[in-house]
């Protein structure tokens, strides 16, 4: 290596550096531009390890300011090129990053395939038994976790801590146990739990962690989880309030931030003191409504940054790809083909579930609305505007009293319910009752009774946890539906999304609040 390179080679290791140091202090779109930098600078000077290094630091720099596919892009290149350098090292850091990204967007089984793969080569890797080992480890462990796989998780934990332990690691020990005390929770072996959570605490105390804040609020959530279920509801605060006295502005925004003020309001709710909890719950909201504000600010910041750089990498590394092609072998090609594969499709099932997600925020919204009214449907016009009807009025309102008392009694869930029933019910003819539910109810009778059947399956799935363990052709069956496609159709239509999604994120929110 002449000086000239040499030195490029320093410029590069700097740009790394201060990317690094800006991470560390959450200052991720500055991060981003000096990753970039070390990119297309080791691009140039073909230096293919401090390159995988720049796309993995990128990748997380991405993933923290929320840039979920740029992430995805950023991971992918770091795999791609661990694989040109044929290194097993780079390949486990690549795919540790992978594995504990995916069950964040809701990859889970594609992580546990990542981790057996990576199972499989960490014997070839020069970190084996080394810290880099446990972490491995630990991030496999969080994909078993998510998937709530908890007894393929535990062989792993058993196996980090007693190496960690051998090392002295003592932030992969924390971590370890704090995941311990969840599987004994998750058993509801509540003595086994405290026994690994106090180790978790007393490790903290008596060490100097690096980044002790996130083992921290974890370790206090996970105990005061136990001591909630355990309904020890004042134990639960006092660790929830232990981690709220040193968490700082910059930390509000943070997942486990947000479940220990959620938590605490839950605990104050089952105390009785439900001016405390709403207070608490407004605070929750608060955050929440700020961490979207920063999102859309970080949004912003980096659309500032030359997004061009970034491309062009990808266009060049492709570029690259296609030079090397002759000399891959067809079982690695098939491989990288399939990975490629696999992330675009993944990119364009982010996007469509970013879309989703906001679709779901509005119609619990909308069901909040609904129950505050149950009279409520999705359109209906005022009593005052019924016209065009030629009959007396009298009629009309013994009409539509009678109408709303079948509402009442839910008879739209009735198998039978058409046109020619409902109008035998109301005493009147189906002329007269087809005109008087477009005019009072706004809307056609088909649309009208579509419309009242999933008003009803939106708020039961919400509040019915047993209803949403029913099939799909059970629940159209519950709702009078003749075929399961029917239901979906007229689901999808109001709602924009598949009842199996509305019932999963359902499933969901209601996990993260146990």
């Amino acid at each position: 290596m002449n000086r000239f390179q040499n030195t490029e080679k320093q410029t590069l290791q700097q740009y790394i550096d201060i990317g690094n140091e800006l991470q560390k202090n959450e200052r991720y779109v500055k991060s981003i531009a000096y990753f970039l930098k070390a990119i297309k600078l080791a691009k140039t000077i073909k230096d293919n390890d401090l390159l995988f290094r720049a796309y993995m630091k990128l990748g997380n720099s991405y993933f923290f300011s929320w840039k979920n596919e740029k992430a995805i892009e950023a991971y992918f290149n770091a795999l791609t090129i661990a694989r040109k350098n044929k290194s097993i090292d780079q390949e486990l850091i690549a795919y540790s990053g992978l594995i504990a990204f995916l069950p964040i967007i809701h990859k889970e089984e594609k992580a546990i395939d990542f981790s057996i793969y990576a199972l499989s080569i960490i014997d070839k890797a020069s970190f084996k038994n080394k810290e880099n080992h446990v972490r491995v480890l630990t991030t496999i462990c969080d994909a078993y976790m998510a998937q709530g796989n908890f007894n393929a998780m535990f062989p792993h934990i058993e196996k980090g801590i007693l190496l960690a332990k051998k090392l002295n690691f003592r932030e992969g020990l924390v971590d370890l146990y704090i995941k311990k005390g969840k599987y004994f929770r998750h058993q509801k072996k509540w003595k086994k739990a405290f026994e690994c959570l106090y180790k978790a605490e007393k490790i903290l105390k008596e060490n100097n962690i690096a980044h002790p804040f996130f083992p921290k609020v974890n370790t206090n959530y996970a105990i005061a989880l136990c001591f909630y279920d355990l309904k020890k509801y004042d134990d639960a605060i006092q660790y929830l309030l232990n981690s709220i006295e040193f968490i700082k502005e910059k930390d509000l925004e943070k997942d486990n931030v947000i479940n220990t003020y959620n938590l605490l309001a839950q605990c104050y709710s089952e105390k009785g003191n439900y001016k405390k909890a709403t207070t608490l719950l407004n605070k929750v909201i608060e955050i929440k409504n700020a961490a979207s504000r920063n999102k859309e600010k970080a949004t912003n910041e980096f659309h500032e940054q030359d997004s061009e750089i970034f491309l062009l990498q990808i266009v060049a590394l492709q570029n690259q790809g296609k030079e090397d092609k002759q000399k891959m072998n067809y079982l690695l090609l098939g491989i990288i083909m399939a990975t490629s594969a696999f992330f675009a499709t993944l990119i364009l099932h982010l996007k469509k579930q970013k879309i989703n997600r906001a679709r779901f925020r509005r119609l619990l919204k909308r069901i909040s609305s609904l129950e505050k009214n149950e009279k409520e449907t999705f359109s209906k016009k005022p009593k005052n505007e019924i016209k065009n009807i030629p009959v007396d009025d009298s009629t009309v309102k013994a009409i539509i009293v009678r109408l709303d008392k079948l509402e009442v009694q839910e008879y739209f869930l009735n198998a039978n319910c058409n046109l020619q029933s409902i109008a035998k019910k109301t005493k009147t003819n189906v002329t007269y009752l087809s005109q008087i539910i477009n005019n009072y109810k706004g809307k056609s009778y088909n649309d009208y009774i579509n419309d009242l059947r999933i008003e009803y399956v939106l708020k039961r799935l919400k509040n019915d946890k047993k209803f949403r363990s029913f099939s799909i052709k059970g629940i159209a069956t519950e709702l009078g539906y003749k075929s399961d496609d029917s239901f979906v159709k007229h689901f999808k239509n109001k709602t924009a999304l598949n009842p199996s999604y509305y019932i999963k994120e359902l499933n969901k929110m209601e996990t993260s609040t146990t």
